[in-house]
Order: C-alpha cells, then structure tokens, then sequence
C-alpha cells in the first residue's frame, strides 16, 4: 500500500508542524518506510511513503530541503506558479514571518516573498531531491463556474516546464477540490493527479485516477498518522472512497 502525507508550512501559525515534531516524524518515516515519489515501483508486502509539500512556501526550502538532503530522502513540491517570483534579496526572517492567509493576497507575494523563488526551486531541484508538481496557476477552486482551467492546468504546467529541468507529471488539486469534469481535463495533461480523501492507496492510480493524501499538519505526536489504529482507518476509508467512486 501507499500512504501519501500532505503538508504545508514549518513554524507558522496555521496549517503547519512545529520543527522538532516535524523532525522527529520525517526521521523515523526515513528509519522505517520507503520513501517514494509518484511513478516509483512500490514495494511488495510494505507500506511505501510518500511526502507532499503543498504551495511552495519559504519555510519548506529553509527547513525541509535540509532535511530531505540530510536524510537522502525526496519529497513532492506542489507549486502554484502564479506567486513565484525570480529571485529575492529579502532576508530569511521576514520571509517566514507572513501568515498563510496573507500570502496569496493581493502583491505580498513579490513584494515580500513568502514562497520560493525560481532560484530557489531550481537549487532543489538540481539535488534530485526534490521533485514538483503543478498546483495550478492561482490557486482557485478548480470546481468554481468562473474558473479557466486551461490557465490553471496547462499554463502552470508549461510555465514550470519552462522554467525546470524537470517534466511535470502530477498535479495536485487546490484545497483538495475536484470533479469529474476537472479530472478528465487533468488527466489529459498528467499521469498522477493528488487530493485530499484521508486514504492509503493501492497504487499511483488506484480505480479512480486520484492519489489521496492524508494530512499531515499539526502534528501533537511525530507517530501521529502512523500508529497501527489509524492505517487501519485509512484503509477502510480507501475500500469505502472506492466503492463511492470518489
């Protein structure tokens, strides 16, 4: 089976992992599981993890890319191109000082930078450490009446290609939102397509196409979402998104 954890900020207030838990937790995921990106063979017999990294903060490239080279482990980057700037001359604290509620609004993404630069996702991509997907050009709802998914799932990728060495293969959906008719739009585009659904995985398709993630911020204990009782519940929630079609 697969277990996809999902992430977003380090040291921050919301949607995030204080950084001796987040640690302590990425230390024993390397210890104990493989740790995969999406089109890996999955070991036989073994639960494989894999780690994804929503929006592309600063504080991913401060703490986690460290870390990843550290530990020899990889990790998938979701990326909303929409707010990566070129480069930045902007020091590290005030970077990792703006709230995750701000940094989408209005110009706060150029003028303070609170995600990484083109540099930056460059840099980490060059380790071979890590890898990115597109999440989307905006970061809308992408089941929104108004929403032009060509921009927000063509574009990002061709942006991202232009700008990475890298082909882009997985797309991850904003706020974990998606329907039939987004899917079969992303599907055409991607190999592997990422929500939310709180679920193991059979494999990088499982009946449906959707790779579901499990959350993995807020953490209280760095075992949290690997402790035996909660595999078992996101097995059954895999039999039960499959039978839902969902």
């Amino acid at each position: 089976m697969l277990l996809v954890l999902l992430y977003h900020r380090i040291n921050a207030v919301e949607y995030s992992n204080r950084l001796d838990i987040f640690l302590a937790h990425v230390k024993f995921i390397a210890d104990h599981y493989p740790v995969v990106l999406p089109g890996d063979t999955l070991p036989s017999g073994k639960t494989a993890v894999c780690l994804t990294f929503d929006d592309a903060y600063f504080d991913f490239y401060h703490y986690v890319f460290p870390l990843l080279c550290e530990l020899k482990i990889r990790a998938l980057l979701g990326v909303p191109v929409k707010y990566i700037v070129e480069s930045t001359t902007l020091d590290s604290i005030s970077r990792l000082s703006i709230p995750y509620d701000e940094a989408m609004a209005n110009e706060v993404s150029v003028k303070k930078v609170p995600f990484c630069t083109w540099d930056e996702i460059s840099q980490m991509v060059a380790s071979g450490f890590v890898e990115v997907a597109s999440h989307s050009y905006s970061h809308r709802n992408l089941t929104d009446q108004d929403v032009d998914l060509r921009e927000e799932i063509v574009r990002s990728k061709a942006i991202l290609e232009e700008n990475l060495p890298q082909r882009i293969t997985t797309f991850v959906y904003p706020f974990g939102k998606v329907n039939k008719k987004v899917h079969s739009f992303v599907t055409r585009h991607y190999l592997y397509a990422m929500r939310i659904g709180s679920a193991l995985n059979k494999d990088w398709y499982n009946s449906h196409g959707l790779i579901y993630r499990v959350n993995g911020d807020c953490l209280t204990n760095p075992l949290q979402p690997l402790k035996k009782i909660n595999l078992s519940k996101y097995l059954f929630k895999y039999v039960m998104n499959t039978i839902r079609g969902r």
